[in-house]
């Protein structure tokens, strides 16, 4: 291939000259030098057998040079064989030709292919597990009926220190009925809840854990509650009777 005449063709202005088509300051002007090997020497010098299977020859003469005793036993007459200088040695040339396959490189193990199966479906994630310890096994209803009675709390609170500050109380809106009807009616439903389960621990004979001061706080916060609703229906009940008899007199 005359790459000289290829160039040419191509719009290129010479040598001397870059293969820009109008300035030599871009690109290369001049030839890349490449070495060119001219002689043999390097190349071929150390000829290696690939066909010279020197540890099936080692192994050849290690059994031949097995004998048996007047005894039985068998006993290795070649001390001076292939296997024997790769055992005492480890060289790095067996014998004295030498070959390709004179010594060897260890390798690593190969890993499989196979993973191990998880149990993500039956074992629980510790996420889980202490969100369960937390809750103590709750159901949504009476987590609900924990977050009214503690809003209701946290108002009556707010309620009290208003008065305390205002020195007279005031009436209670609309709003407030509400809230204390619904949380009335959550606790009687908490109530059912627990009864249902109580029976249902009792024909089944579980265990149950103890409860923790939390629960045991809670339980006794929630009954508080539920009484103090009771009484202040019963006060309300009780004022719209007398505002009757005042009404009728």
């Amino acid at each position: 291939m005359d790459a000289h005449a290829l160039l040419t063709s191509q719009g290129w202005r010479g040598t001397g000259n870059s293969l820009h088509p109008t300035k030599n300051s871009i690109g290369l002007s001049k030839p890349l030098l490449v070495s060119q090997k001219q002689n043999n020497l390097g190349l071929g010098k150390k000829q290696h057998k690939t066909s010279d299977m020197w540890w099936m020859n080692a192994f050849d003469n290690s059994l031949k040079g097995l004998d048996t005793t007047k005894q039985g036993q068998v006993v290795q007459t070649v001390t001076s064989g292939g296997l024997d200088m790769v055992a005492k040695g480890g060289a790095k040339w067996v014998g004295s030709k030498g070959g390709l396959y004179a010594s060897f490189v260890r390798g690593e193990c190969l890993s499989g292919t196979i993973t191990p199966e998880s149990n993500e479906g039956s074992e629980e994630s510790p996420k889980q597990k202490r969100r369960k310890n937390e809750t103590g096994g709750e159901s949504e209803e009476e987590r609900r009926a924990k977050k009214v009675a503690k809003r209701i709390l946290r108002e009556k609170e707010a309620r009290a220190a208003e008065e305390v500050e205002g020195g007279g109380g005031r009436k209670e809106t609309k709003e407030e009925r509400r809230a204390r009807k619904a949380a009335k009616r959550s606790l009687k439903a908490q109530e059912v809840v627990k009864e249902e389960q109580d029976t249902d621990e009792v024909e089944d004979h579980s265990v149950r854990e103890p409860e923790t001061k939390e629960q045991q706080k809670e339980r006794k916060i929630l009954k508080k509650l539920a009484r103090e609703a009771e009484q202040k229906e019963l006060e309300a009940q009780s004022e719209k009777a007398k505002k009757k008899k005042r009404r009728k007199e």
